[in-house]
């Protein structure tokens, strides 16, 4: 299955799209210094990974298509290199050296074959490399070994690099020879090339013992969860808890995990005081998806997770899932007069100030909100509309949707708000998507906090209440439920819902429904219990 990508990322002031990825946490010490051989296109780019930890490549494409196309690849090799800096030192066969030394073989003809250069040339090389004794075609072979481990993210034992170099050294004078002869004009048939077999990692023998990592087993998951519709969000959240499962276990094998692992993992994660719900909808979730694709793809020869029926009593619900009115006016009544705190950075504050409204007007998820820049934020015609978009950040559904404001929001002075920002996030002091992605997370993190200092009922999200809210209030002034529905980006519930378009002019006319929040207002528990 492929899978969908986050966008690359575009330079400030520039067209060209980048990757930008950190190295995994487990690697940062080790992979310091290591020289990298990124795919980019029909090329490679040479990266030495440095102590930020973090790797910065030019996709050198305009075209966000080819961006994505290259970016996929790239990432498939950054994770093969992050699977054999964890493994243990390969051993290469007979096959795969001389299939290697093919790649080198090929690489050269297609460097070369249009213009060779002259003959005499390679003649000098090809009698130099004639003379050359095993340790002499060591040492020359070296960077050759190297650069060539590189391209394919390998890591060998010292047995398998010599024989590499020696077969390196076969290859390079029957190159030197080939373009020789090109370089006089000969191009006949070219009689060495299929000696060379296909490179392609034969796989050991089942019956030979062998350990699976466990992280190695998610490493392999993630390239094909990264090229479908899995964010990165979610593949690193499944490598954290793989992590402290490995940790729990004292080994990262994992052929020789049992059904009593995951169960003892279970046990101990309730003691911790982790919800059946957690622990069923997350952890053995997590498990069943990577170690399910393990044996699917023949890296386990059977699935160790357990079918371990947890079932969850019916939740008793003492008081509405949504902010009733008197706690939406408390906490937007806090928004409206906020003042920010020494050394708070000022987006922090202005999403304190008006995240809340927006989502009280809109059912958006509050990351939805916080992740909005300023180019999300325009005037349609008599409508000002916000665009939710993957482009700048995480949505659950993965779709692209426009929701019109509500018009006390534009006379609250908004819009105007807007458009005095600078360019960029209006929440988030980030200027692209990869830096954004974890203060996205910290913004949420303050928004719940705010919310929880006004409203300490723990029985309702700080967050999530307001899309519960949303709802509640439009079936009371009797909204359209599918236009309510497209507004808060809940997925369609029946075909009949793929009929038809959510029109801005719809959307309109459902949110003129919705009564303002008059925060001078006075509502006590009491009206809440009545309503």
């Amino acid at each position: 299955m492929l899978l969908r990508m986050a966008s690359p990322i575009r330079r400030d002031g520039s067209s060209v799209h980048y990757l930008r990825k950190r190295v995994p946490a487990d690697l940062t010490d080790k992979a310091v210094g290591v020289v990298l051989r990124v795919p980019v296109g029909d090329e490679t780019a040479e990266v030495q990974v440095g102590r930020s930890g973090t790797i910065k490549v030019s996709l050198r494409t305009h075209d966000p298509r080819e961006a994505k196309v290259r970016q996929a690849k790239a990432l498939a090799y950054l994770d093969d290199v992050w699977r054999s800096m964890r493994e243990a030192p390969r051993r290469l066969t007979h096959r795969e050296v001389i299939a290697l030394a093919g790649e080198a073989y090929r690489h050269s003809k297609k460097t070369w074959e249009s213009d060779p250069g002259r003959a005499t040339l390679w003649n000098m090389l090809h009698q130099a490399a004639l003379k050359w004794d095993p340790a002499t075609a060591q040492r020359e072979m070296a960077p050759y070994v190297a650069e060539l481990l590189q391209r394919k993210a390998l890591r060998i034992d010292d047995d398998s690099s010599a024989r590499l170099a020696a077969a390196l050294h076969e290859a390079f004078k029957d190159a030197t020879a080939l373009l020789e002869r090109w370089g006089r004009g000969d191009y006949g048939p070219d009689l060495v090339e299929a000696r060379f077999p296909e490179w392609k990692p034969i796989a050991p023998l089942r019956d030979v013992p062998l350990t699976v990592g466990i992280i190695a087993l998610w490493t392999d998951w993630a390239k094909e969860a990264r090229l479908a519709n899995r964010t990165e969000k979610t593949i690193e959240e499944y490598g954290s808890l793989l992590r402290r499962f490995v940790d729990f276990l004292g080994h990262d094998d994992a052929a020789s995990l049992t059904p009593e692992d995951f169960i003892r993992w279970k046990d101990r994660r309730l003691a911790d005081g982790l919800s059946l719900k957690t622990v069923k909808d997350t952890d053995m979730s997590v498990f069943k998806s990577v170690f399910g694709w393990a044996t699917e793809n023949r890296r386990l020869t059977e699935n160790p997770v357990p079918k371990l029926k947890l079932k969850l009593g019916k939740t008793i619900q003492e008081r509405p899932k949504g902010f009733v009115l008197r706690e939406a006016l408390a906490i937007l009544k806090a928004s409206s007069s906020y003042v920010a705190a020494p050394r708070e950075l000022p987006q922090t504050a202005m999403a304190k100030r008006w995240v809340p409204w927006l989502c009280a007007y809109t059912g958006s998820r509050v990351g939805e909100m916080v992740q909005l820049r300023r180019e999300d934020v325009e005037q349609r015609g008599p409508y000002v509309v916000v665009t939710i978009t993957p482009e700048a950040g995480p949505v659950k559904n993965k779709q692209t949707r426009r929701v019109v404001l509500h018009e006390h929001l534009v006379e609250c002075g908004f819009l105007e708000i807007v458009k005095a920002a600078p360019e960029g996030y209006l929440f988030v002091a980030a200027s692209d998507r990869e830096k954004a992605r974890g203060r996205i997370r910290a913004v949420k993190n303050r928004l719940c906090e705010f919310a929880r200092s006004i409203v300490a009922d723990e029985r309702v999200s700080p967050n999530h209440g307001w899309r519960h809210r949303f709802q509640t209030v439009g079936g009371e002034v009797d909204a359209s439920e599918r236009v309510v529905n497209a507004i808060c980006g809940h997925g369609r519930r029946d075909v009949s819902d793929d009929y038809g378009d959510r029109t801005f002019k719809a959307m309109a006319t459902a949110l003129a429904k919705y009564p303002r929040y008059d925060i001078t207002q006075r509502v006590t528990e009491a009206d809440d219990l009545a309503a």
